[in-house]
C-alpha cells in the first residue's frame, strides 16, 4: 500500500519552481462566479481595471468574487436576505481611498489604517483591498496560499502583515524562479495586464497545492 507523506512536500527548492507551477496550476479549479443579480459572468482580470481607476461595480465584483457567500452587495440568506450588505457599502465609501493608493497618493502604512477600518479582524480581506489597489505588488491572500507557504518555509501560518510581507517574498521568488515574470513588477510597465494575468498563475499554483496539503496533513 503506497501512503503519501506531507513530509515529501516540504522541500522549497527554486530550482524547480518551473516544474512546480506548471504541474500544480493545472490542478486549479475556477468557480464561476456571476455578478449580483446577473447571469454575466465576473472576470477577475477585467475587473481590475488595470491601468484606470477602480469603479464601484469593479470593486463590487471583485469582492463577490472574492468571496461571494460574505462579500455580496446583498445579504443572501435569512433573516437579512435583499438587505445591502454593510461590509461592502464600507469598502465602496473608501473607493476614492482604494484609487489613491492605486496612483501612490497615499503610502502603505495610510492604507493599512483605511483597511483595518472597514474590515476590523478582518485579515485576509484587508489583504485583497490591497490586492485589487495593486495587483501587480500585493498577491491574494488566503488559508489555502498560506498552507503552502508555511509547509515549504516551515514557519507558522501568517497571521499579521509581517507573515504577509514573508509570504509576499516567497511568492515573488517562485514567480521569477519559474520564469513567469523576470522582475518583480513596479506596475508602469505597458503590458501591466498580462503580467498580472501571468501572476494569476503563482496565485493558482499555491491555492491547489495548499489544498492539496489540507488533505494531507498540512498547516492549519
Amino acid at each position: 500500500m503506497f501512503i503519501l507523506d506531507v513530509k515529501q512536500f516540504e522541500e522549497f527548492d527554486l530550482n524547480s519552481a518551473e516544474q512546480f507551477v506548471n504541474y500544480w496550476s493545472k490542478h486549479y479549479s475556477y468557480d464561476t462566479i456571476k455578478a449580483f443579480d446577473s447571469n454575466e459572468v465576473i472576470h477577475y482580470i477585467n475587473e481590475l481595471n488595470l491601468g484606470n481607476n477602480l469603479t464601484e461595480q469593479n470593486i463590487k465584483r471583485l469582492l463577490r468574487w472574492k468571496d461571494p457567500r460574505m462579500l455580496t452587495e446583498k445579504k443572501l440568506s435569512e433573516p437579512n436576505k435583499g438587505k445591502e450588505n454593510k461590509r461592502v457599502l464600507s469598502v465602496i465609501e473608501k473607493t476614492d481611498s482604494i484609487n489613491k493608493f492605486r496612483q501612490c497618493k497615499i503610502n502603505e502604512k495610510v492604507f493599512k489604517t483605511v483597511t483595518e477600518m472597514i474590515f476590523p479582524g478582518g485579515f485576509v480581506w484587508q489583504i485583497f483591498l490591497f490586492h485589487i489597489a495593486r495587483p501587480f505588488e500585493y498577491p491574494i491572500a488566503d488559508r489555502n496560499v498560506f498552507r503552502a507557504f508555511s509547509t515549504q518555509k516551515h514557519t507558522a501560518i501568517p497571521e499579521d502583515w509581517e507573515g504577509y510581507t514573508r509570504y509576499m517574498d516567497y511568492f515573488f521568488q517562485i514567480a521569477i524562479s519559474s520564469g513567469i515574470i523576470a522582475k518583480k513588477p513596479n506596475g508602469h510597465e505597458p503590458d501591466i495586464k498580462e503580467i498580472v494575468k501571468r501572476l494569476k498563475k503563482v496565485d493558482d499554483t499555491l491555492f491547489a497545492f495548499g489544498q492539496f496539503l489540507s488533505l494531507y496533513g498540512g498547516k492549519e
